[in-house]
């Protein structure tokens, strides 16, 4: 018996080590689509040149000094959150064409939503969709929230879990050992 204890739970620390410690996908993989097909697919898109862009942890916020609003809720100085991994890959200040979706109170946005360089192209087709507006007055979504990132909650949800299940066999084999 106590082999077999002591045999399930390594067998259950590989796996739950396994789990935490995967790593994602590298490839970045994307189906594009038109800019009609990308605004459709957007809770808001605008142009607008890139401020700042800071990384914490997981995440990036890009900040945007936003000139057209073509839809959505967008402020004049906008953030967008964008995972680190698959996220956005801006070169230089812009003018960008930004594609992204809401989540929560704030704006999101990957290397697949077609966020990319302004062009005239580009822009017209949006604007024929959706047509154009302008941003409202402030800031919105420009601080990165701190707090532990997703990672490291499962990590410590998979600990908890191994010192719980590790208990509970030892305090079996505890008592099967007195009878």
């Amino acid at each position: 018996m106590r082999r077999a204890t002591t045999g399930l739970l390594a067998a259950l620390l590989l796996v739950l080590a396994g789990w935490v410690s995967a790593p994602g996908a590298s490839a970045c993989g994307c189906t594009g689509g038109t800019p009609t097909e990308l605004a459709l697919r957007a809770d808001a898109v605008f142009s607008g040149r890139l401020e700042s862009r800071e990384e914490a942890g997981d995440t990036v916020l890009h900040v945007f000094r936003v000139g057209t609003v073509y839809t959505g809720r967008v402020a004049a100085r906008q953030g967008v959150l964008s995972p680190a991994r698959c996220g956005l890959e801006l070169s230089g200040e812009g003018p960008f064409l930004v594609f992204a979706t809401r989540e929560g109170d704030g704006l999101t946005a990957g290397s697949c939503g077609g966020t990319a360089p302004w062009t005239v192209e580009a822009a017209a087709e949006v604007q024929m969709l959706t047509g154009s507006g302008t941003p409202t007055p402030g800031s919105a979504g420009t601080e990165v929230r701190t707090g532990p990132s997703r990672t490291t909650l499962e990590a410590g949800a998979a600990a908890v879990l191994v010192v719980v299940v590790g208990g509970l066999l030892l305090r079996r084999r505890g008592r099967d050992g007195r009878g």
